[in-house]
């Protein structure tokens, strides 16, 4: 029955993937920079890391909402789930759709992985959903512990995006950020004053 609803849930973002290319990224992350390396060390950043609370990360994740909604495309909040100290940690994640056809969504969501030090974010292109062709996320910083690397891609195999072949927008701390135990909204700002807040953030992070 999970299964059933999990799968009617993203039925609309699979068909649009029929027709637009399509992408996925979050905002989240667990240190302001890029933490540190997996013997336990400071990545060489000016930086010492300092550990972001759930609050920030949910401020960087509506700047970045933002970004995407002045880009003109459409967004879909998902909230998915990463493997963190033995449990689950739930996390939002978006789902962007070409919705107008600008034919810039790979480089625009690769900037905006940059902007927010993302490891990496996940292109979608059209027909990607149907094995047409193939998903792909673009590493997109130059922090010592990115899995993948800056600039580099990492094809996927899986055409199928549900519950028994979970694809991931990124990896937090070298952990998937999965799709999964999903819920999705169109709701993303709740008001007009929570949109104006988010614009400004953006243009925060913007200058940081």
């Amino acid at each position: 029955m999970f299964k059933e609803l999990f799968e009617s849930s993203l039925s609309r973002l699979w068909r649009q993937n029929e027709i637009y290319d399509c992408a996925a990224l979050t905002a989240f992350r667990k240190y302001h920079n890029c933490g540190y390396d997996e013997n336990g060390k400071p990545c060489p950043d000016e930086e010492t890391p300092i550990e972001l609370i759930r609050k920030e990360n949910q401020k960087r994740n509506a700047a970045l909402a933002a970004d995407l909604k002045m880009r003109g495309y459409g967004i879909t909040k998902i909230m998915g789930t990463y493997p963190e100290g033995g449990k689950n940690v739930s996390e939002v994640s978006y789902f962007v759709v070409d919705l107008k056809k600008l034919g810039k969504l790979e480089q625009d969501v690769k900037q905006l992985g940059e902007k927010y030090n993302q490891d990496s974010v996940l292109f979608v292109p059209k027909g990607a959903i149907q094995n047409k062709v193939k998903a792909y996320l673009i590493g997109t910083n130059k922090c010592c512990n990115n899995w993948l690397g800056y600039g580099k891609k990492n094809i996927f195999n899986k055409g199928k995006i549900g519950y028994s072949s979970p694809i991931y927008t990124s990896k937090i701390n070298g952990r998937p950020f999965i799709f999964e135990n999903i819920k999705t909204t169109d709701i993303i700002f709740g008001s007009s004053t929570n949109a104006i807040l988010a614009e400004k953030w953006a243009k925060e992070y913007e200058r940081n």
